[in-house]
């Protein structure tokens, strides 16, 4: 099957969803580069905004950099108590919602674990009575729980975090059972689906490649399917070095005066570590075998790294394969579990306002918003950039 008839066969599965999205590929790859040429740092409406509904989360992944609950203080990945209950109400993520109707963009939810925000359904309803296509990012834990009301909130595209067979899942996620119960989970969503003779949510596997499922990568093609899955979507996990980072909090401290200190628990090892490069050539094998797939199901990546690119691609974390300018911040948004309003959803170090205190539209195009935008063009990208998925959002492609 070809990858336009794969695209079209997805497409039909949520018409709305597929235009939208086709919406905001033209908007990143024509529209945003005009904004980008203009000298004052304005924008268009983003044609996505991504809200991080809360930092607390059921799972400690391996291969995530963002701050978990009993971790000690001093520890990479520490945070206050305090940072893991910030929780914006539901009535303002509403109003945020009628300020940026009018121009439709998709809604992204994500966490720490989106469903152990109380009122995501809630949240979810109130967006597409408001004629909104909305996205939830999760690590499946809550579908059973939450299945039949999942399917009635409307909700467009359910995206599952899946690592691999059920003992790699569940050695990445930090507890064990973690694969059945997200299996369970999705049999669920198909059940209630079909009592309610829908097609939405469109289930999405996403598989993160990461030092510890290379080896199994392929395996998910297989998994996608015995799952029922509408399609796989691949990206490479996020990571920096030490001399970047740093590079990138002196950069940060002598622009903006801000201590950039959020790179450090996305700092890895595995350029230097020599057992985890011997699975390069793993990877390379996993990498090949798609390209002589022959499955139905829809697979993409992003970015597209092709098998002799691998060890470029942890070796050399300059080379961005030819995206060499990030468009994003003219094209996304994301707002933190506090409120706070960030160019940057990983690394959250400069904060352009705050939904609390102001109206979303007076922050996107504010003078902070701005400014950064501006430096960032003076640069094309900040060291923090080279590995941030967010910067490959044209380098995606069905595999």
């Amino acid at each position: 099957m070809s990858a336009l008839t794969k695209m079209v066969k997805l497409a039909l599965k949520n018409p709305r969803l597929a235009t939208n999205k086709a919406k905001i590929t033209f908007r990143n790859s024509v529209t945003a580069k005009k904004d980008y040429c203009r000298e004052d740092g304005w924008a268009h409406p983003p044609g996505t905004i991504s809200i991080k509904l809360t930092n607390a989360c059921n799972l400690r992944c391996k291969m995530c950099g963002q701050p978990r609950e009993g971790n000690p203080e001093g520890h990479a990945k520490w945070a206050p108590t305090a940072f893991f209950h910030e929780k914006v109400t539901v009535e303002k993520y509403k109003q945020v919602i009628d300020e940026i109707k009018g121009w439709r963009p998709n809604l992204y939810l994500w966490g720490g674990e989106p469903f152990m925000y109380k009122e995501i359904l809630e949240l979810i309803r109130y967006a597409k009575k408001q004629k909104l296509t909305v996205q939830i990012n999760t690590n499946g834990l809550y579908l059973k729980k939450k299945a039949k009301e999942i399917v009635d909130s409307g909700l467009d595209d359910l995206i599952i975090s899946i690592d691999g067979p059920p003992e790699v899942h569940d050695e990445v996620r930090g507890l064990a059972g973690t694969f059945k119960l997200v299996e369970k989970g999705i049999q669920a969503i198909h059940e209630e689906k079909k009592k309610k003779g829908v097609k939405t949510p469109i289930i999405r596997v996403r598989g993160t490649i990461s030092p510890y499922n290379f080896e199994y990568i392929y395996s998910l093609v297989e998994i996608s399917k015995r799952l029922g899955a509408d399609s796989l979507n691949f990206n490479w996990t996020w990571f920096t070095t030490k001399q970047t980072g740093q590079a990138h909090q002196n950069l940060m401290k002598r622009l903006f005066d801000i201590d950039a200190v959020s790179w450090l628990p996305y700092e890895t090892d595995v350029i230097l570590d020599p057992e985890k490069r011997k699975k390069f050539e793993g990877i390379k094998q996993e990498l090949i075998k798609f390209e002589k797939n022959g499955s139905d199901i829809p697979i993409t990546m992003s970015p597209y790294i092709k098998p002799d690119q691998v060890d470029t691609y942890y070796e050399n974390i300059t080379e961005t394969f030819g995206s060499d300018t990030c468009y994003s911040v003219w094209v996304k948004s994301y707002i933190l579990p506090n409120g706070d309003v960030t160019p940057c959803p990983d690394f959250p170090d400069y904060i352009c306002g705050n939904i609390n205190e102001e109206s979303f539209m007076d922050i996107w195009n504010g003078e902070r918003y701005r400014r950064w935008r501006l430096e960032l063009k003076k640069r094309k990208l900040f060291p923090i950039c080279y590995r941030c998925c967010d910067l490959f959002l044209s380098n995606v492609k069905f595999i």
